[in-house]
């Protein structure tokens, strides 16, 4: 829960900011929906304003609580946009609006690398970090330890590899995407495009789609994140549904985004896309299940040894080599790399039970992640 968490997230943010030495106000978002989901009185709400009272070291951080006893996450990002314009009535091209989670941990690193970024690309509209969800990493299964490496080869594969590649040669077919952490938006161009969906589960999946339809380029902040990752396959599942439900809805997004002025040629692509990656989601990893068994079966042993051995070592290395892209971003040593890969391998081969989930319970509630 965010209320064994917020403390030390608040003080690791207090010291990024001061270390940095950046100009940056410090913004912790609530939300009443809390009073209904937990049985104490002791709300985020309430650890928060106590601790905020203990020093004046937290004069830069402002406490907000979204008033409503219901909505998601874009809400209380749109109601904190609101109070900063209130607060701003002019807006500049150099002013950033920055997302982070509860159980977000970054270092004065990640912002000494975005100013860097602000200079060199004059100020982008969109920068990026990704992460790494090791946080907890120690405390988990080999499964979920794989899981964790699964999740995190994502991130920096198909957000922070192709985000750098479309920084130097554009291309209106890379998968690029931003993420609801990590994320570096410019406040004149949110203000712009007002704020955050409230129509989608995943307002960073609804964003992607929207900044490729209008080529807006994703700049990838060379630092890296470290946040928490599931704490068993429950949580895991019902985490990947939320996000696989609305992947599946990208054709719903496209007809939402053509009814705007954008590039249809970058839309359909990305549409594409993300429906290619939906499909490879679903049903990758089982049909490599079921060549394996079936293999197996026929008494193939030869070739089904043959088929594991090559799906193993692909993978293994394709996960060492995501492990290694962190520890390089992080100035980290990374400890058990190719074991933590290997697990990753397997993982793999039951990762869809996300989107099965999402297709056999379709009116479910979303699901708010524990943390």
């Amino acid at each position: 829960m965010e209320q064994r968490i917020i403390s030390n997230t608040i003080d690791n943010f207090v010291k990024a900011i001061e270390e940095s030495k950046i100009k940056a106000q410090l913004l912790i978002v609530t939300t009443n929906k809390e009073k209904k989901l937990i049985d104490s009185d002791d709300t985020t709400y309430e650890v928060v304003k106590k601790k905020l009272a203990t020093s004046s070291k937290y004069k830069n951080v402002k406490l907000l609580n979204y008033p409503a006893y219901s909505g998601m996450m874009a809400h209380q990002l749109n109601f904190a946009l609101q109070a900063i314009i209130k607060n701003n009535k002019n807006v500049d091209k150099k002013s950033y609006f920055a997302v982070y989670n509860a159980d977000s941990n970054i270092t004065k690193q990640t912002l000494i690398n975005m100013c860097k970024l602000c200079q060199t690309k004059s100020f982008p509209l969109i920068m990026q970090e990704y992460a790494a969800f090791f946080k907890n990493l120690k405390s988990l299964s080999p499964l979920m330890k794989g899981f964790a490496i699964f999740q995190t080869n994502f991130e920096f594969t198909n957000g922070f590899t192709n985000g750098f590649t479309n920084g130097i040669l554009f291309s209106k077919f890379l998968r690029n995407h931003v993420v609801g952490h990590g994320l570096f938006i410019r406040l004149d161009y949110l203000q712009k495009i007002r704020g955050f969906t409230t129509d989608y589960w995943c307002e960073d999946i609804y964003l992607s789609f929207f900044l490729r339809s209008h080529d807006v380029k994703i700049y990838p902040i060379f630092a890296v994140e470290y946040g928490e990752s599931p704490k068993n396959l429950k949580i895991l599942m019902k985490q990947n549904a939320t996000w696989f439900k609305t992947l599946f809805e990208n054709g719903k997004i496209y007809s939402d985004l053509v009814k705007k002025h954008i590039d249809r040629t970058s839309a359909f692509s990305y549409l594409i896309n993300q429906y290619r990656g939906a499909f490879a989601w679903l049903f990758l990893p089982t049909l490599y299940l079921a060549i394996i068994f079936y293999l197996f079966l026929l008494g193939n042993w030869q070739l089904g040894i043959i088929f594991l051995f090559s799906y193993i070592a692909t993978t293994t290395i394709r996960y060492w080599l995501s492990n290694r892209i962190v520890e390089l971003l992080s100035h980290n040593t990374m400890q058990s790399k190719l074991y933590l890969a290997f697990l990753a391998s397997f993982a793999y081969l039951i990762s869809n039970i996300g989107p099965l989930y999402s297709l056999l319970n379709p009116k479910r509630k979303k699901y708010k992640t524990e943390r």
